[in-house]
């Protein structure tokens, strides 16, 4: 396969995931010596954006915005454990990343409200799911993931070829039904009934900054960091949702001699249209606004913008 053929993950590779979001007992860095634990919260996400190409980047839109807490944990005498949240004040910024990976969801998940229907998911899920309950009534859920990539085909000769994803057409009936014997082994989330893989991961169609610094702000009366991906786009049609996780280059834990993955966060769905089907862009945001003033460089709009629709050629 050519070098810069695209290619998705064969399943996770992460030894540190399991440590991602609790307590971490730091041992150099801005923490050192403090055990700490972090959290991510996806302020505003994408709504939409337009396939990328060349000569028509278009950023993903609303940019998506993450907030950024981290808490210091103590111990008593008694084992107990208490948490006093970090003031902005007492973080340094310099050496403080958020990263993003991006993974494919089915298109009417993107219809659904990301309030209560993404349920976080232990790695190795268990043999049998059920949906959420209605009027009392509880049905057993239909999952559904992607399988693991790069798919297999064959050549004209007959001989087996791996195929990278992003040569398949996007209509292709991928999806596939979870076995209740034979879950995937790679599972990192829940959103509604489809299981995220990691081996579904389609990072490298993400094009612009996947590696943002935190600004500092004030949110709601407080001083806060956020973390605004304003330049992102997809090289692919269809739905797809982020996973965010924060690091600190120079942090080392008792676990890690690697910077560890402190925090992470999957966020709501969002949908990428062709340049033809593209509806048009909303007016910005109050929140997009705000972090303008804070020198975040945004694309503000006062008024929508509706794309002018083409008819066929």
């Amino acid at each position: 396969m050519p070098v810069n053929d695209f290619r998705q993950t064969s399943g996770s590779s992460d030894y540190q995931s399991g440590l991602i979001g609790t307590p971490q007992t730091v041992i150099s860095g801005q923490f050192g010596g403090k055990t700490i634990r972090a959290e991510l919260q996806e302020l505003q996400k994408a709504e939409l954006g337009r396939k990328y190409a060349r000569v028509d980047r278009r950023p993903l839109d609303p940019p998506p915005v993450v907030l950024l807490r981290v808490f210091q944990i103590k111990t008593t005498s008694a084992g107990l454990n208490f948490e006093r949240e970090l003031p902005c004040d007492e973080i340094r910024n310099l050496g403080i990343m958020c990263t993003v990976d991006l993974f494919p969801v089915p298109e009417q998940s993107t219809n659904l409200s990301s309030n209560g229907l993404q349920v976080a998911t232990p790695p190795m899920p268990m043999p049998v799911y059920r949906s959420g309950s209605y009027h009392g009534y509880t049905e057993p859920a239909t999952l559904t993931y992607y399988p693991l990539h790069p798919f297999k085909t064959s050549d004209m000769n007959g001989r087996e070829i791996s195929v990278s994803p992003f040569q398949i057409p996007r209509r292709q009936p991928v999806l596939s039904p979870v076995a209740p014997n034979d879950p995937p082994k790679d599972v990192v989330y829940r959103f509604g009934n489809h299981l995220i893989t990691e081996s579904s991961k389609m990072t490298p169609a993400l094009v612009g900054e996947k590696f943002i610094e935190p600004t500092q702000v004030d949110y709601k009366g407080q001083k806060a960091l956020v973390f605004v991906f304003s330049d992102l786009a997809v090289q692919r049609e269809g739905s797809f949702i982020l996973r965010y996780r924060v690091f600190d280059i120079f942090t080392r834990t008792q676990e890690s001699e690697e910077p560890p993955f402190l925090a992470e966060v999957f966020g709501g769905p969002f949908r990428v249209y062709s340049t033809r089907e593209f509806p048009g862009l909303e007016p910005s945001t109050d929140l997009t606004r705000s972090l303008s003033k804070y020198g975040v460089r945004v694309t503000l709009r006062d008024a929508e913008r509706k794309s002018k629709k083409r008819g066929p050629p």
